[in-house]
């Protein structure tokens, strides 16, 4: 995350980009999901070359001012090319958001890929630069499997269109575009089989787990299908009666399963791409999860030339028991309300409004081709009061002062531009925002909104707010954001 470099080169087009903003979707996602092979730049063999990088930053909002630096998230690729069938890639991503103060969301990945024939093999580790003894930071440094990759896969090319691809760690359950839900199944349980849980972890913790499986493919890169399916174990108290939030002791554990799917379409054309899906798992209730079940459908269309059209309608179903974890996700988070709620809760202990329902998100924008290398755009958002994705504007997150309501259904909209150099992408963006209940928090009330239940309490909450911040990317491939 060089930082300085893609400031010093990024905020000079600030001035020209001003009068444009952006109802921006992750850049990255998107990107990944639109790499076309036109134009491609082939590596040099035995070659050490940027392959990727991006970042993102809030420049500024109405409810906190000047956030230049403070939500700074940044990911670089450098890759090996040793031969037309193997490679070597090492990747760095940071969001010092979520811990400023140690860095701890500080990663380093190492991926290899190697073709044999038919046979396609990736390994994705994880170089750990702060191991821990315990609960203790020892400073050592560890490389193992990444235990969450969908990238450590095995695919084999069965015919000219068909595959089969095995997943031992994650199958992949991630849906959606412009709304993102990360993995859908993605579990919890709790390791070290306590007689009850308490709110400290003593010498138990969360484990989070996504589900491993076979997906198959058919057809060509302009039109195929897909289906897969997985189990994951995870461990829960035998008894009938435990109740994680109201009855937690258990005398004996076990281990049991859920079952995950996932299935869909992909169509492109150099005018166009298609991508509808859907992914779930069958036991919400036992594993903690945020969402139980997601579909998506998305597609993005060049008409007449030069104007861009891009949509996305999404619905999920949430978790009927999902868990409240601290930052570190190895245990629940601590409130200062009276008794231990681990599961989503409200001021007064209540569970939160969004438990369990089905609820759906819609994006549409659109863009004119200026120039090759110039797209303005503009675009609308809603979601509803119950949808849960993995951005700040989640039911589960942006929530009034006592957290017994959501933004109770949000509109979003937005103008903003693409600038291309060559194979670089800058996006600044203006995004306005209006939600039904007051869920926003202003300047002068920031020591109370972002501190414990109580002091939430204090706070002044808005139902508008707007914000401002940019985008820029590298591809070496001259991958475009915002193009079929």
């Amino acid at each position: 995350m060089k930082q300085n470099f893609i400031t010093r080169g990024a905020l000079p087009l600030l001035s020209f980009a001003a009068g444009f903003s952006a109802f921006a979707a992750d850049t990255v996602t998107i990107q990944s999901m639109k790499r076309v092979e036109i134009n491609q730049e082939k590596p040099k063999l035995k070659s050490f070359f940027i392959e990727n990088f991006y970042y993102e930053d809030f420049i500024y909002s109405r409810g906190k001012k000047t956030e230049l630096g403070d939500q700074t998230e940044v990911s670089a690729s450098l890759r090996y090319q040793y031969s037309d069938d193997t490679y070597l890639r090492v990747r760095f991503e940071t969001f010092p958001e979520d811990n400023r103060f140690n860095n701890k969301t500080s990663r380093f990945e190492i991926l290899a890929g190697h073709r044999y024939g038919s046979v396609d093999f990736t390994l994705d580790l994880e170089l750990n630069t702060n191991e821990k003894d315990g609960t203790t930071d020892t400073g050592g440094t560890s490389v193992g499997l990444d235990l969450d990759s969908e990238f450590t896969n095995l695919n084999w090319q069965l015919t000219e269109d068909m595959s089969l691809a095995f997943y031992p760690f994650n199958f992949d359950g991630e849906v959606g575009v412009e709304f993102n839900t990360w993995d859908v199944t993605r579990i919890y349980f709790i390791d070290g089989a306590p007689t009850t849980v308490l709110p400290t972890p003593g010498n138990n913790k969360v484990v989070p787990k996504t589900i491993p499986g076979l997906v198959y493919t058919i057809g060509s890169d302009r039109l195929n299908a897909y289906v897969g399916a997985g189990l994951a174990t995870y461990l829960h108290p035998t008894s009938a009666t435990y109740d994680l939030q109201n009855n937690a002791t258990a005398t004996r554990w076990e281990r049991r399963e859920t079952f995950g799917y996932k299935f869909g379409v992909n169509s492109r054309t150099e005018d166009s791409r298609v991508w509808i899906g859907a992914a779930g798992h069958t036991k919400s209730e036992e594993t903690g999860s945020l969402l139980e079940a997601a579909a998506s459908a998305y597609g993005i269309f060049r008409l007449a030339d030069r104007f861009i059209f891009e949509g996305e309608l999404i619905g999920a179903k949430n978790g009927k028991r999902p868990w409240r974890l601290d930052r570190s996700g190895t245990w629940f988070e601590q409130t200062t309300t009276p008794g231990f709620f681990p599961i989503y809760s409200d001021y007064n202990g209540n569970l939160q409004d969004w438990l369990g329902k089905t609820d759906f998100a819609t994006s549409l924008r659109f863009g004119f081709e200026i120039k090759d290398d110039i797209i303005p755009y503009t675009a609308l958002r809603y979601q509803g009061k119950h949808f849960v994705f993995r951005d700040d504007e989640s039911a589960n997150l942006l929530r009034t002062a006592d957290e017994s309501q959501s933004h109770g259904g949000i509109f979003r909209g937005a103008i903003g531009t693409f600038l291309h150099y060559g194979n670089f992408v800058v996006n600044p963006e203006f995004e306005y925002r209006k939600a039904k209940n007051p869920v926003f928090t202003n300047a002068a009330d920031a020591f109370f909104a972002n501190n414990n239940q109580s002091q939430r309490l204090l706070a002044r909450f808005q139902k508008t707010d707007y914000q401002f911040r940019i985008y820029l990317t590298y591809s070496f491939d001259g991958a475009k954001p915002f193009t079929p």
